[in-house]
């Protein structure tokens, strides 16, 4: 996981429900701001394995929702295409997009950072498994 050290540096881990292959794209909230703060890493450690693939798969996206839920900013993706698979239980980063590589994602707070299944075609079974933010206060 690409890392901007801080001090202060805190994680917060959530469970993830199952996502069915079946199920149309869907976000499930993974994390809200107590306070300012930056983002700097995500992860999901799934319980069952997911294998990409090219045609039928699920894209896993970072979306910014603001504090009132309706931000459509995508600040990461994992798309599980042919050769991306989730192992389970490894650990695998959900990079964040080139934009918030070097600085993170800047949150105020109640701000919202949802895990999005993107479905493509047929989709891929995803979780379920527990996802971990990585953050710091800025003020």
């Amino acid at each position: 996981m690409a890392r901007i050290c801080n001090v202060e540096e805190k994680y917060e881990q959530v469970l993830v429900a199952v996502h069915a292959a079946a199920t149309a794209t869907e976000a499930r909230t993974l994390f809200v701001a107590p306070r300012a703060c930056v983002v700097t890493g995500v992860s999901l450690t799934p319980d069952v394995a997911s294998t990409g693939d090219a045609t039928n798969t699920t894209n896993l996206n970072l979306i910014n929702k603001g504090s009132a839920g309706a931000g459509t900013t995508e600040v990461g993706n994992l798309d599980l295409a042919s050769g991306t698979d989730l192992v389970a239980y490894d650990e695998k980063v959900i990079p964040l997009n080139a934009t918030y590589l070097t600085s993170g994602v800047a949150m105020a707070a109640g701000d919202v950072l949802a895990l999005q299944f993107e479905k493509v075609a047929s989709g891929v079974l995803v979780g379920p498994g527990q996802a971990k933010v990585v953050w710091y206060p800025t003020a």
